[in-house]
C-alpha cells in the first residue's frame, strides 16, 4: 500500500507520499491520514480522473462510504464514493506540521 518506502507514515511528513490501498481496512486508514492532513491531496479515481483539493469530511459506514473535498478549482464541495478511489497523492504542504506549526505557536505566544 505504501509507496516511497513509508512504513510508518504518521512518523514523517506525508507530503509527496502516494498510497494505493489494497483492502477496505487500508482504504479507511489512508482516508483517516488524509482527513488529518492539513494540506491538499489529489485523489486518483479508478476512472483515472484526478481530483485536487482539501478532504474535509468522511463517512465510512457501510456500502455507501464517501469522502467530501473542497476542490481547488471549484467553489462547491464534491462527494466521492470510497469504492471509486484508486490512489491518494499527498500533494500539498501540511500546514499543521513541522516549522509551520512551530511558527504559528511562536506567533500566538508573542501576541499574548
Amino acid at each position: 500500500m505504501f509507496q516511497d518506502g513509508l512504513e510508518d507514515p504518521s512518523a514523517q511528513s506525508l507530503q509527496g507520499a502516494v498510497f494505493h490501498p489494497n483492502s477496505q481496512q487500508e482504504l479507511q486508514s489512508v482516508i483517516e491520514l488524509a482527513f488529518d492532513y492539513r494540506g491538499d491531496i489529489t485523489l486518483e479515481l479508478k476512472s483515472r480522473e484526478r481530483i485536487n483539493g482539501y478532504l474535509f469530511n468522511r463517512v465510512l459506514n457501510g456500502p455507501h462510504s464517501y469522502v467530501e473535498m473542497f476542490q481547488a478549482a471549484h467553489s462547491s464541495p464534491r462527494r466521492i464514493p470510497c469504492h471509486e478511489i484508486y490512489a491518494f497523492h499527498f500533494t500539498g504542504q501540511n500546514t499543521a506540521s513541522g516549522e509551520s506549526w512551530e511558527a504559528w505557536i511562536r506567533t500566538r505566544r508573542q501576541e499574548k
